[in-house]
């Protein structure tokens, strides 16, 4: 009897017709990215689309700069971003969907600075010209712990900057980090984690409860509490 209720329930108008999304992402290999035939792939795409596909929901993925599809999900119907950190600042903005995937944050510099770099905590950076990207919860938080930090259009281009001596230390996930410098050829040091936050997917509040709760019972990992970083 439950089983048939069940299968009726998901069956009804209210997720037969579920209107399809729009899903906005960044270049953050490994977790999200464009690979060579333009496809947008990564570990925590992978996830997302075996729960959509499970769900029967149509969807288009986007690569864009992180500040154009995190504000395009804060502000426009039936459109959602990922891969995003679920901080208590963000939480009544959208509907989510996750845990994706467990982001380690961490600090980079190269592997053989101009000068020695001695780090092994946010605290250990001041003074330091330390770089993030526009919009990203790995930036914010650090800054929040009294480091400046200067902002890169993309991730790419923060490591390119680090490669060229613009930067003494980036603050990133530890996983894209090391993606991005193999991708380089850039030899990096990593210094320290100071965090480990599972990343979401987020929605417009336009997208609907029914569906959120739709592809979090498709998703592989089960969900996570909201939580803040520890300083």
């Amino acid at each position: 009897m439950v089983m048939l209720w069940l299968c009726g329930w998901l069956s009804s108008p209210a997720f037969a017709h579920l209107p399809p999304l729009t899903i906005n992402t960044e270049e953050y290999p490994p977790f999200n990215y464009h690979n060579d035939q333009g496809v947008v792939v990564g570990s925590a795409t992978q996830q997302l689309r075996n729960a959509l596909m499970h769900a029967g929901i149509d969807a288009e993925f986007r690569l864009l700069p992180w500040a154009r599809a995190y504000t395009e999900a804060q502000l426009r119907d039936h459109h959602c971003v990922y891969s995003t950190t679920r901080t208590a600042a963000r939480e009544q903005q959208f509907l989510w969907v996750g845990p994706l995937v467990i982001n380690e944050w961490s600090a980079f510099s190269l592997a053989t600075p101009p000068v020695p770099l001695d780090a092994t905590q946010l605290a250990d950076l001041q003074g330091k010209r330390v770089g993030s990207f526009r919009e990203d919860a790995v930036g914010d938080y650090v800054e929040s712990q009294g480091v400046p930090v200067l902002r890169a259009p993309s991730e790419r281009e923060n490591m390119a900057r680090l490669g060229a001596g613009l930067l003494d230390v980036i603050v990133t996930g530890r996983a894209t980090a090391e993606y991005l410098a193999n991708a380089q050829n850039l030899a990096v040091q990593h210094l320290f984690t100071f965090y480990y936050a599972p990343l979401y997917l987020a929605c417009h509040p336009s997208v609907g409860v029914e569906t959120t709760r739709l592809l979090q019972r498709h998703l592989d990992t089960p969900p996570a509490p909201t939580q803040e970083p520890a300083p």
